[in-house]
């Protein structure tokens, strides 16, 4: 049918063209849509004058929703029961124009509340998103929608008053009805004069503060020119329990706030330069709020850019019991997430959380927590080579970009963590935010150079793995130097936390390859086994289900790393862990699987 369109739509074309020695109208231009499957297009083919805007009408098949277009220029989308009206804005060229549509979809509605549409247009916005490959859609940036005089748009809130659900800007929400509506939330600048400044060559600096908002909301423009830094001392002493700083803003100095009784700040990711110094004694300062002003980054560099995805399996079930299995990316890799749910059957649903063993668990740890609830397992299978999964490492460094590129898609998430805990946060976020050299969407996933995705609905490893690369990275050990009494201690508070929350904390062991450890730490197996379960077995209700000799591997078993087993060694490492997590729960009298 496609086909037969094009060949009578070229022909009308044809038919069309000017006799010779006559020119073509310049002042027009051909437009078409091409159709894509779930929907059909009335009056295609559409000659509209240049400059113009042109409208096209779909017919929708029931259960689609046109999602996207891949238009070079602006365009709106507006959708009822079974049809969509696409309009694409001020065309200039001839233009063949391709359709994204979903099978599964969800409208967000956004209300300017207060403010004024950017475009002059209406006060209230649509826009459908494809949950093919995100189950929880990021939302707008705001930056396109509206605007306010006056006032920093600071994200949505479900309720316009701003006692609902928060949301940042470009962070994901829950829309269980496939549809919700979301309230632009506004913070009124600080009084121009409570701020001393001065002009610099690419904007104003922000040189002293002298009001008393117990939020300070520093303006994005003072005499008329964007608000950019922040200079050392400017804030000394400030009584405020929150500051926003603009989306102009790029650069705050070591010093900025220091002795302030601040416990909120809010940011933009547009921010160049941040740092924990710019909070030197700042006691209190406990939450960090990032609005996103850029698009993503990380789906187009790192894989552990799923993790908003993996966070996200773990938010939409919240409400079931859940087996939440955490570590690094030994569980990410060497879970075999179907073979679990088959073992646990339907009483619980399979979270697969594991990351990367080089980056902070600590973070992972305080969000990871915020959505457990009664009845939920977390086996958690630390690497004993991990300085950050045996909590020796808790401040966030270099290798946490990694982290950053999946959060990045959720910023939000960040708020659940207590940067008291946490040394080196900002310093953290401002090193990925230097480095993000390229620009994806939202809309993206990450795939390597082959096209293998990195997660399935469970969170797990989707791709088969076989053979051994002749050089596998990444360090392994058994130094009884890693476990520690202290960091043990952390652990454990974490753990008991959890089981505040209502979850029943079951430790196994993480694969390791025996061939790669040091010659002189090869033995050290049992001791480590002993040191680890002396370590567990002072942590009150938490048990150690696992013998680390189980777990021992060698060099053939592994793919690409010396943590990511081939999937025939991962299926069988999955089978461990799913014995000696039945015969523990037998033994605690909740075994309920098949």
């Amino acid at each position: 049918m496609k086909r037969a369109f094009w060949a009578a739509l070229c022909l009308a074309c044809l038919v069309a063209l000017p006799a010779c020695g006559e020119r073509a109208e310049p002042d027009t231009v051909l437009v078409f849509l091409e159709e894509a499957q779930g929907c059909a297009v009335e009056d295609n083919g559409r000659r509209v004058a240049v400059g113009e805007d042109v409208v096209f009408t779909l017919r929708l098949d029931r259960g689609w929703s046109l999602t996207d277009t891949d238009y070079a220029g602006a365009f709106d989308i507006s959708a009822s029961e079974r049809a969509a009206t696409l309009t694409l804005r001020d065309v200039r060229y001839p233009a063949r124009v391709r359709l994204r549509l979903a099978s599964r979809y969800c409208t967000v509605t956004y209300e300017a509340n207060g403010g004024q549409s950017v475009r002059g247009g209406a006060l209230r916005e649509s826009r459908t998103y494809d949950l093919t490959g995100h189950a929880r859609p990021n939302t707008a940036l705001g930056s396109d929608l509206f605007s306010r005089e006056g006032y920093t748009l600071t994200g949505w809130n479900t309720s316009s008053d701003g006692s609902g659900e928060a949301v940042g800007l470009g962070s994901r929400v829950s829309a269980p009805d496939s549809a919700v509506t979301l309230y632009a939330q506004w913070a009124r600048w600080s009084d121009a004069d409570d701020f001393t400044w001065r002009q610099t060559p690419d904007g104003t600096a922000i040189t002293g503060y002298g009001g008393s908002d117990g939020v300070v909301v520093i303006p994005e423009v003072l005499d008329g020119r964007p608000v950019t830094s922040v200079e050392a001392g400017a804030f000394d002493g400030c009584g405020a329990a929150a500051v926003v700083l603009p989306p102009t803003m790029l650069d705050v100095a070591p010093g900025a706030f220091q002795n302030c009784a601040l416990r909120t700040l809010t940011l933009f990711d547009s921010i160049r330069s941040v740092g924990d110094g710019s909070f030197q004694n700042c006691p209190e300062l406990a939450t960090l709020r990032i609005n996103a002003a850029e698009p993503p980054f990380g789906y187009v560099w790192r894989k552990e850019s799923c993790y908003a995805d993996k966070i996200d399996r773990l938010i939409l079930t919240q409400g079931q019991k859940r087996a939440v299995f955490y570590g690094g990316c030994s569980m990410w890799y060497n879970l075999d997430g179907v073979q679990a749910q088959q073992a646990l059957g339907a009483g619980y649903a399979v979270v697969n959380l594991g990351l990367n063993g080089t980056v902070n668990s600590l973070v992972q740890m305080q969000i990871m927590g915020a959505f457990l609830g009664e009845g939920d397992l977390v086996i958690h299978t630390p690497e004993l080579s991990s300085r950050q999964q045996m909590l020796l490492r808790t401040a966030m460094g270099e290798e946490d970009d990694k982290l950053w590129c999946g959060i990045e898609n959720n910023y939000d998430l960040f708020a659940l963590v207590d940067l008291t805990t946490v040394e080196g946060a900002l310093d953290s976020l401002c090193g990925y935010l230097s480095q993000k050299n390229a620009r994806a969407t939202y809309a993206q996933v990450y795939q390597d150079e082959s096209g293998q995705p990195y997660m399935d609905r469970l969170g797990c490893i989707p791709f088969f793995r076989s053979g051994t690369q002749d050089d596998l990275p990444d360090r392994v050990g058994l130094d009884p130097a890693y476990v520690d009494g202290a960091a043990m201690e952390r652990l454990g508070e974490y753990y008991a936390w959890f089981q505040s929350r209502g979850a029943r904390v079951y430790v196994s062991c993480a694969c390791v390859n025996l061939d790669a450890v040091p010659e002189g730490q090869r033995g050290n197996a049992p001791l480590m086994d002993s040191l680890l379960r002396e370590a567990v077995g002072r942590m009150e209700g938490v048990a150690l289900i696992s013998s680390l000799e189980d777990y021992l591997y060698e060099n053939g078993d592994f793919f690409d790393t010396n943590y990511h087993l081939v999937t025939q060694a991962a299926r069988e490492n999955t089978a461990l862990w799913l014995r000696d997590l039945r015969a523990q729960m037998e033994r605690d009298g909740v075994w309920e699987g098949v």
